[in-house]
């Protein structure tokens, strides 16, 4: 059960972070096609999206502490269906906020790109709390997606400080 919640932990604290584009829409009304137009090396660009990122992710944390503590109630219990109710309610969370990173309307190709990150990384958290939570949880399993979710930690928060400088560089 430590191994349990100690991934689900994981998960948990994994899914904080954000970001998205801007679609430019065609005037023709017979062809409503989206066209991402996606700035690159744009300072002021990327510093509008890291905010809009953080914004996110502050009105986030709360929610997945609130989580994080309900996860670990469940786990002390030893109850494993409650333990499975509190990780759907993490997927579901997880399926939200990526669905909200999607709407951010960005204007940097970087910080989209780190949107994707973080989605990803968002993934795999809820990959981890499911597999953790199985009737026969695969350790192997567990610590092969543990070690992609530190993993991919240390390149978002080098991105998010590389991004940062960039963005204070116009300053």
């Amino acid at each position: 059960m430590k191994k349990l919640l100690l991934s689900v932990l994981c998960v948990a604290s994994l899914t904080i972070t954000a970001c998205e584009k801007k679609p430019l829409y065609n005037n023709d009304s017979r062809h409503a096609v989206a066209v991402m137009i996606l700035s690159k090396d744009n300072s002021a660009n990327i510093e509008n999206d890291l905010t809009q990122l953080q914004t996110l992710s502050n009105t986030k944390a709360e929610e997945v502490g609130n989580l994080q503590t309900e996860i670990m109630k469940a786990a002390q219990t030893g109850d494993l269906s409650a333990v499975r109710a509190k990780v759907d309610k993490l997927k579901i969370f997880v399926e939200g906020f990526n669905k909200e990173l999607d709407e951010l309307p960005l204007q940097s190709a970087e910080v989209s790109a780190l949107k994707n990150k973080i989605k990803e990384t968002n993934e795999i958290g809820s990959q981890m709390a499911e597999a953790s939570v199985s009737s026969s949880p695969d350790m192997d399993k567990i610590t092969e997606l543990q070690k992609k979710a530190i993993e991919n930690q240390k390149v978002l928060l080098a991105e998010i400080q590389r991004l940062q400088a960039k963005a204070n560089s116009v300053k």
